[in-house]
């Protein structure tokens, strides 16, 4: 599968913006996936750059309903209006509610445009969904390995009031090429290691290589993980014999002692990157 990051935190380039959100084009056997569409309209100008064209994807899947990874949904809109058969949008069901950052007395919007939900592009899907013979979206996550301490700070609407969010608007890709298994994530909120259990529930087979931000760092405050949740969380990686691909989330901070747990089995992809995995 080849991946080209469309936008992520940074760029080591003048010819691209960077944003702090995420958005991929994935190329698997033909098909052409747009994961996450950034927190805005540059990543189609990154697009051009990098010379993909975002118009060709056979489908776009939003990976969670927060806004730097669905910001960028009206300007995808826009940008393919006029498309005879313009791709359809996976969502989960849950995507569209609101979503926010803070405490349940101070808070901030994070969540996607609502004003955006009745597009008849957009595909609300369930627990899990066959996107063809080798993709495969699931949610529904079960929690049995600890996460990240930063997810404290996000919330979902719950009546009139916020409570913590649970992420059941989260949904991850399992690409499947001959006998490899290639997990894609956007943040790992319902944590790296839960989702790749459910991940290698669903095929039987463990994954060959996990492309996923990890969520080791709090954006709102920019403070990272604890040192040993991050080594703690390496080695438990380790363990496992995938090829890890990571970004955004992450954080570089964490991603250093990911590198320095795992060596050459995991990679930062920044703005721009391109790479075969």
């Amino acid at each position: 599968m080849k991946v080209t990051v469309l936008m992520e935190n940074v760029t080591p380039s003048a010819r691209f913006a960077a944003r702090h959100g995420l958005s991929l084009f994935l190329e698997s056997q033909g098909a052409r996936i747009l994961f996450d569409v950034g927190p805005d309209e540059f990543f189609l100008e990154n697009a051009l750059a990098v010379g993909v064209d975002v118009r060709s994807a056979h489908a776009v899947v939003i990976s969670h309903g927060h806004s730097d990874h669905g910001g960028g949904l009206r300007a995808y809109l826009d940008a393919t209006s006029k498309l005879l058969a313009p791709a359809p949008i996976y969502v989960n069901e849950h995507a569209f509610e609101p979503h926010a950052a803070g405490t349940p007395e101070n808070h901030r919007n994070i969540g996607l445009d609502p004003a955006l939900a009745d597009d008849p592009r957009f595909l609300k899907i369930g627990d899990q969904v066959a996107l063809g013979d080798n993709l495969f979206l699931f949610s529904a996550v079960s929690i049995v390995h600890p996460i990240v301490k930063s997810n404290g700070v996000l919330l979902e609407q719950a009546g009139e009031g916020f409570t913590p969010d649970s992420f059941r608007h989260e949904q991850s890709l399992i690409v499947t090429e001959g006998e490899r298994h290639i997990l894609v994530s956007g943040c790992s909120h319902c944590g790296i290691l839960n989702i790749m259990d459910k991940a290698e529930e669903l095929v039987g087979a463990p994954m060959d290589v996990v492309v996923a931000g990890f969520h080791l760092m709090d954006p709102g405050s920019g403070k990272v993980e604890a040192p040993e949740f991050t080594r703690e969380l390496a080695c438990e990686l380790a363990k496992r014999p995938a090829r890890y691909y990571t970004f955004h989330c992450t954080g570089l901070d964490a991603y250093g002692i990911l590198r320095d747990e795992l060596g050459e089995r995991v990679s930062y992809l920044y703005t721009g990157a391109q790479v075969e995995v």
